[in-house]
């Protein structure tokens, strides 16, 4: 695993989207899968600017959605689709065909089968942006999941349902969720996990240094052959000075 520093959340953000215009300028029907949460803000933020400055095209790309809140959709704005839908879908003007989402209120069992056919028929992911829980988790992988799961539902960690409530304005009733799976993310032509501020200093200095296992699922990336760490300056302070990590190092 590859690791970037850049100085602040913006240059991560910008460093991260330059890369996803890279691709898609190469393949414009790149198939996409960007989560949902406050460390991609500044990347969609990019994608945004370089859209409407006409020097990325995303008229041709799909996203998949990585996960969301079981018994919320696109009618809750404070669901990971409506956070997709306000902060990149609407501001890129995709085209609702483009777009691939959990139905995270109907048959999940089904729906779980579903999307794992349709990442298949679309030919697998390109690019997959994600961010790392302070528990380690990925997407809705919480600590303990198996690494050879496809998309599946998922029962929330203490942690994950207290600090989900961030997304929501009132007090959310947090049970579980729907995600790809650590296989659909290992799967995945291209990794980016990216993690800002000081708070992710601790859960970073972790991912590089324990074991990789079920017990912090983003050590797994760990095993990617074309994965990259994007942290900023703060969540890399002190972790430099160990030895952990270096700009442009590799951690095996």
């Amino acid at each position: 695993m590859n690791i970037q520093v850049e100085a602040t959340p913006q240059k991560a953000g910008a460093a991260i989207g330059a890369e996803i215009c890279r691709l898609v300028v190469q393949k414009p029907d790149a198939v996409l899968c960007l989560a949902a949460g406050h460390t991609s803000l500044e990347t969609f933020d990019y994608l945004v600017q370089q859209k409407d400055e006409g020097r990325c095209d995303f008229s041709r790309v799909r996203i998949v959605e990585l996960d969301e809140w079981t018994g919320m959709g696109k009618e809750q704005p404070e669901s990971c689709t409506g956070f997709l839908e306000r902060h990149l879908f609407s501001r890129l003007k995709l085209d609702p065909r483009q777009i691939f989402l959990f139905d995270a209120k109907g048959d999940l069992k089904e729906e779980c089968l579903r999307m794992e056919r349709l990442v298949e028929e679309l030919g697998g992911i390109d690019y997959l942006l994600l961010g790392i829980g302070i528990n380690g988790h990925l997407g809705l992988n919480e600590p303990g999941c198996d690494f050879e799961q496809g998309p599946h539902t998922t029962a929330l960690s203490e942690t994950t349902k207290t600090v989900g409530q961030k997304y929501f304005s009132s007090h959310a009733d947090l049970q579980g969720g729907i995600t790809l799976g650590i296989r659909d993310i290992m799967d995945s032509r291209r990794v980016v996990l990216a993690a800002t501020g000081s708070h992710k200093r601790e859960i970073v200095r972790r991912l590089l240094s324990e074991e990789i296992g079920p017990h912090l699922p983003a050590t797994v990336l760990r095993r990617h052959g074309n994965a990259t760490l994007c942290l900023d300056a703060a969540a890399a302070q002190g972790i430099q000075d160990t030895g952990l990590i270096a700009s442009g190092s590799e951690v095996k």
